[in-house]
């Protein structure tokens, strides 16, 4: 379930992920939610890209950074930062998230990339629909807490 938060980044609720990123009357730009994007670069300073995959709802096929995600609840490690408890600029709930969807989507095991390494970097609101799939009436996209 996707961390549903407010402008102010304190969490409201949770919601599905098809739910949170379903354009519709009720939801003209989804639900805004927690995400997040890792950036992974090797020794060279050079950064690892990815294409999502065929088979994602969003943005399928589409180049992007190493990896972006949601952090989710009810995971162990847990992966809910509560901003009014001083998770940043730390944000191990986020951190832990990082750590799971690279193994899932990247097969980077847990432990191989060191997670006091991450570095977070700010948080902001962003909304995207996806166009290049589904054309301009999209019913489909992102409206995100980074």
């Amino acid at each position: 379930m996707l961390i549903l938060v407010d402008s102010a980044d304190k969490i409201v609720g949770s919601s599905s992920k098809k739910s949170g990123h379903v354009f519709n009357q009720q939801t003209t730009k989804g639900i805004l939610h927690r995400a997040f994007s890792v950036f992974l670069f090797n020794e060279n300073n050079e950064l690892l890209i990815t294409q999502r995959a065929a088979s994602k709802i969003t943005f399928p096929n589409v180049w992007t950074n190493t990896c972006c995600s949601h952090p989710l609840t009810g995971f162990d490690p847990d992966e809910v930062d509560d901003v009014t408890k001083g998770a940043l600029p730390e944000a191990p709930g986020a951190k832990n998230a990082a750590v799971r969807k690279l193994e899932h989507e990247l097969g980077i095991k847990r432990g191989s990339v060191d997670q006091s390494e991450f570095r977070f970097l700010t948080r902001f609101h962003y909304w995207a629909a996806d166009t290049i799939t589904y054309g301009a009436k999209t019913e489909w996209g992102e409206v995100s807490s980074l």
